[in-house]
């Protein structure tokens, strides 16, 4: 039953904070209850809530309100339903005892939610800092209104329905990625250039794109070549349609390793597989090595060592004697060791995959893991030492690789300068990690690579007992200003 007295409280804590009912919505949804609750608020119940028909929402709604505000349902305008006769009242107005809202502490990063207690307009919304991402939240790369390169911490729902970008005025950027057409008007478009050809050019186009720009560009565009491909090869017959499939297989790889770097591993695991299937169907020997030497790299970044073996020695044992390919897959498989705690095994591959890297033959013919040399396969014996608990050895192998990696590796550079950070944490060097940090972040907002913010996340985490050191609070300031909270 409808209550009578409007909510101007709610309203006008909503209208001081610049946001429709629309955007508080969302800001509800994906608040840590909205998203833990699967709440469907939309602008209806908010108009519902200022309007006064419901008093006192569910336990849910209070708390997400509470998490995005900072104030107690009560400061909000709405009443707690007293219970003195028992009766039966509508989903949204059913009621538990009060909840009052977590105060505002100096939280730690990865424990706190956004404080929009004092939010002047959406802009400083763009500001808020976001919890550490766990198995279902993910920290991606969005592109602000004034074009910086924002991280959002997502639920893995949201990023698959909006590639992770939407709140706040947060979009992607469309002036740096060239539009690709639907195959149905993709020759129409190129005229008389042979349409394979042209999407192998475009592939190349995006790869590059991505080595500048990270992922956040890329992924749509990549997903719509795959699109037209498909389309096409329902119009092809012969040589033609293998072909389309090989490509196809190609940018399936290319759709994996961007996931991969946007810390989405469920959805990259996805893309890798399909990859493979397709390489199968093609019969490309050294394809299906590459994938399955991929596949090892992504199960090591997820933590689970026994795949990442598994998928190592499967490449290897599809590599052809001479290839970097040989070598590419004991250097993931060392990795994949010193996750298991096997510290012979581990140094064993990572010295076998420097021999075989020595011993290449001239293949100027392969596409696969042309990218590999002596400052990678360094990089990886690093990761591992730090693995391993050997940090020293660690920070100096990272150092190695970073000043050997080709400056055009723009986003392996982050990668490396994070994890060494890592490795000066854990050699209980604050200041040291600190400082690499900052480098590192400088990168990450470059390129919008999350696997380097990712990194950086976990970082702040080992640096909160150091919160006081100057350095250390500098780079959780410079955390606050770069991450935008919305899940």
């Amino acid at each position: 039953m409808p209550k009578s007295g409007a909510n101007v409280r709610l309203r006008d804590w909503r209208q001081r904070a610049g946001l429709t009912r629309a955007e508080m919505a969302k800001m509800v949804n994906l608040s840590e209850s909205g998203v833990k609750h699967s709440l469907t608020c939309d602008e209806e119940r908010i108009r519902r809530w200022e309007a006064g028909e419901v008093s006192w929402p569910r336990e849910e709604y209070r708390l997400a309100l509470a998490e995005i505000t900072r104030l107690n349902p009560e400061d909000l305008g709405f009443v707690p339903i007293r219970r003195s006769r028992v009766r039966i009242v509508p989903a949204d107005e059913a009621a538990d005892e009060t909840t009052s809202a977590q105060s505002a502490h100096d939280f730690p990063l990865w424990q706190s939610g956004p404080n929009f207690s004092h939010l002047r307009d959406k802009r400083e919304l763009e500001l808020q800092l976001p919890s550490t991402a766990d198995e279902e939240t993910l920290v991606v790369p969005g592109r602000a209104p004034d074009g910086r390169i924002v991280f959002l911490s997502v639920s893995r729902r949201t990023f698959l329905q909006g590639l992770g970008i939407g709140l706040a005025g947060i979009t992607p950027s469309q002036s740096r990625t060239p539009h690709i057409p639907s195959a149905r008007r993709l020759v129409s478009t190129i005229g008389d250039a042979n349409p394979i050809e042209h999407l192998y050019q475009v592939r190349q186009v995006l790869i590059d794109n991505d080595n500048l720009l990270g992922p956040l560009n890329a992924i749509p565009a990549v997903q719509q070549q795959i699109t037209a491909i498909q389309q096409l090869r329902q119009e092809t017959r012969g040589a033609d349609r293998h072909q389309l499939v090989r490509l196809q297989a190609e940018y399936s790889e290319f759709c994996g390793w961007l996931y991969h770097d946007a810390g989405d591993f469920r959805t990259a695991q996805y893309w890798t597989d399909r990859a493979l299937e397709l390489s199968h169907a093609v019969a490309d020997r050294d394809m299906t090595a590459y994938i399955m030497a991929r596949k090892s790299q992504l199960a090591g970044d997820i933590g689970d060592a026994v795949t990442a073996i598994d998928m190592a020695e499967a490449a290897g044992n599809l590599a052809r004697p001479g290839s970097r390919l040989q070598a590419l897959a004991p250097t993931y498989a060392g990795y994949g060791h010193a996750l298991y705690r096997d510290d012979d095994a581990a140094r064993s591959e990572l010295d076998r995959a420097h021999e075989l890297l020595l011993d290449i033959a001239e293949d100027p013919g392969s596409p696969w893991a042309v990218w590999l040399d002596e400052p990678y396969v360094q990089a990886q014996r690093a990761r591992s030492n730090a693995a391993l608990g050997r940090f020293d050895e660690a920070v100096e192998g990272f150092q190695q690789a970073i000043t050997a990696v080709p400056h055009s590796f723009r986003r392996d550079r982050g990668v490396y300068l994070s994890r060494q950070a890592l490795a000066h944490a854990g050699a209980e060097e604050p200041e040291q990690a600190a400082g690499v940090a900052m480098s590192a972040l400088y990168i990450a907002e470059e390129t919008g690579s999350a696997r380097i913010m990712n990194e950086l996340l976990k970082l702040d985490k080992q640096l909160y007992q150091w919160r006081s050191t100057p350095l250390v609070a500098e780079l959780h300031t410079a955390l606050r200003s770069t991450v935008v909270k919305q899940a």
